[in-house]
């Protein structure tokens, strides 16, 4: 378990550094495209991911690595988990926001249900496993 847990934590450091180097380069040549910061703001929020999201992401993380330590005895130090978990925060906000869960603006996502099931599988149901995970339980 402690191998998954570690091949886990450097695929989602770098998908999560991969994601925030992606967007830094949009932001740049929309910048240099005459962009306003709000803008760049919004494009942040709306486009690649947003904070709600992400935080809400590390904190399913939190419990189910927490939730693994209360049954395996050792539940690790938040200094620890987060650091951990906020690359897998940022993965699945930008995988919600991408495949449709993202603002609830597209009606065709929310009629069939897709949103929601997007929103609860990537910032709910896979954090709490791979937090779980990550531990090392």
């Amino acid at each position: 378990m402690t191998v998954v847990a570690s091949v886990l934590r450097w695929v989602f450091l770098v998908a999560g550094a991969a994601v925030l180097a992606a967007f830094l380069v949009s932001a740049v040549r929309a910048r240099i495209a005459g962009t306003g910061f709000g803008e760049l703001v919004d494009l942040l929020e709306n486009r690649w991911f947003a904070s709600g999201q992400v935080f809400f992401a590390v904190l399913a993380g939190l419990a189910g690595s927490w939730a693994a330590g209360w049954v395996g005895g050792a539940r690790p130090p938040l200094l620890e988990s987060v650091p951990l978990l906020f690359p897998l925060g940022i993965v699945a906000a930008f995988v919600v926001r991408r495949t449709g869960g993202g603002t609830g603006g597209d009606e065709d996502a929310d009629r069939d249900g897709r949103s929601f099931l997007v929103k609860l599988v990537a910032l709910l149901a896979v954090p709490l496993l791979l937090g779980a995970v990550m531990t090392g339980w």
